[in-house]
């Protein structure tokens, strides 16, 4: 069944692709399509390929499916990690509009469990920021030299971090009196969270999550459209080249080991949260005055999927630094 899925699979890479490296790539699928994740990895190749290189350099095949791995990598882990961070997101809020939080300063086993979510989000934020530093640079100057095409989509994120500021600082006006929504208070009381002001804090959330998604997308895009493998880089009066996607690989693994130890973390303190106060979690303290259950879970969902991905993307980036096997 998987022979007979060879022609399938080639007709999924653009026709410029196969025009070029397609009685290659016959001799590899001969060869080295076996199992199911063989042709799972075929089909991220053909991501790649759509993806590919815009360099007019003859590469082989063979170099080419290896930058384009490494470069698609990349790309899923820090696609992975914003999924990550919105999850990590929705969890703060959910554990402001309930007892938790006062339950957490009160005990030290969630006290320790949260405060190692705090450190696992700043350790994977940190990596994130080292291991793009090189690639942003490189993107802001292509875009700038290159009859500003691209500027659009750096300022996508811009504008998306500009909207969640700017819907902030109307919450903390709401909040502090400056302007007056019909059925939101300024200052909540102990007891019951009014519903006006848990649609004015959801909103932050859908804000964030809408602004993650495009700039997401337009990072995505900028890079897919960029040939960038490396770049030199001036720095104490002395010139630095490096490879952009290599030099990102182990910030990835950075991220991806904070997101899993994030993930463990977060396990332990909703198990604890919930069965010092199973009330909560048979409550309603999601956005909208929504199930508890149903957004821990949700959470906890996306943080396992996100992990996931990124471990896949370290995977499939590690497969392509190493030796290729195909036959010559």
């Amino acid at each position: 069944m998987i022979r007979s899925m060879r022609p399938w699979l080639t007709r999924l890479y653009p026709r410029a692709w196969r025009i070029r490296y397609e009685e290659e790539f016959a001799v590899m699928l001969e060869q080295c399509l076996h199992s199911p994740l063989d042709v799972l990895d075929i089909l991220m190749g053909a991501v790649d390929a759509h993806l590919q290189l815009l360099s007019g350099e003859p590469l082989t095949w063979r170099v080419m499916n290896m930058l384009n791995k490494i470069r698609t990598a990349i790309l899923i882990v820090f696609a992975a990690y914003i999924g990550f961070v919105i999850a990590g997101f929705a969890l703060v809020g959910l554990a402001d509009d309930s007892p938790m939080i006062a339950l957490t300063k009160s005990n030290s086993l969630m006290a320790a469990a949260w405060g190692v979510i705090q450190a696992g989000a700043g350790i994977a934020l940190l990596a994130v920021v080292i291991g793009g530093l090189p690639l942003a640079i490189t993107l802001i100057r292509r875009a700038l030299s290159n009859s500003h095409r691209g500027l659009g989509l750096l300022f996508v994120p811009v504008i998306a971090f500009l909207a969640l500021f700017a819907y902030g600082a109307f919450v903390f006006a709401v909040a502090t009196g400056r302007i007056h929504l019909a059925g939101v208070l300024p200052v909540v009381q102990p007891g019951p969270f009014p519903p006006g002001n848990r649609l004015l804090l959801a909103g932050i959330l859908v804000v964030f999550v809408l602004g993650a998604i495009a700039s997401t997308t337009a990072v995505w895009k900028l890079v897919s459209q960029t040939d960038i493998e490396q770049e030199e880089f001036r720095a104490v009066r002395r010139s630095v080249t490096i490879k952009i996607y290599d030099f990102s690989f182990w910030p990835a693994v950075a991220t991806a080991l904070a997101m899993l130890i994030t993930l463990v973390a977060t396990l332990t303190w909703g198990f604890l949260s919930f069965s010092s106060l199973p009330g909560v979690f048979s409550g309603n303290f999601g956005p909208w005055g929504t199930s508890t259950e149903f957004w821990f879970v949700s959470i906890i969902l996306l943080m396992t999927l996100s992990t996931i991905a990124a471990f896949l993307g370290l995977k499939r980036a590690r497969s392509a630094q190493k030796p290729a096997k195909y036959p010559e």
